[in-house]
């Protein structure tokens, strides 16, 4: 059996501890759903851990592929150059690793589903409209 691939969510970060639980919380949804994968989390900037030291910690586990997943809505500085970056120098840091970067959550297509939902929840609940049949 092919071992089951770990996954890295990796976001920016904030000064604020509620807005990086919010990456925790989508980790915690992973997890209920992919049950044999490992998942965690990492920051490139305003938290703990930092993408460095979660990978360490993924690599000291036992993981030997990674799946990183850049919880950005944007394919900003961070998505396509940092982060790429982070992933060459783990590379050269843990020649063992296999890690593939997935494509950045703004640029899925349910996003779009993501904001229908999101605008309908906001209409309904100012009462400016009814889900009748939408």
């Amino acid at each position: 059996m092919t071992e089951y691939p770990a996954v890295l969510i990796v976001g920016h970060g904030s000064r604020r501890p509620q807005a990086v639980d919010v990456l925790r919380g989508a980790a915690l949804r992973m997890r209920q759903r992919l049950v044999n994968a490992r998942v965690d989390v990492a920051f490139l900037e305003h938290g703990d851990p930092n993408f460095a030291a979660a990978l360490a910690s993924c690599y000291a586990a036992g993981v030997r592929r990674l799946v990183v997943i850049p919880f950005f809505l944007l394919p900003g500085v961070h998505v396509t150059a940092d982060l790429p970056a982070e992933i060459a120098s783990a590379r050269r840091r843990f020649p063992g690793l296999q890690i593939v970067q997935a494509d950045f959550l703004g640029g899925h297509p349910a996003l779009g589903e993501v904001l229908c939902e999101l605008f309908l929840d906001a209409a309904e609940a100012s009462q400016w409209l009814q889900r009748k049949g939408i």
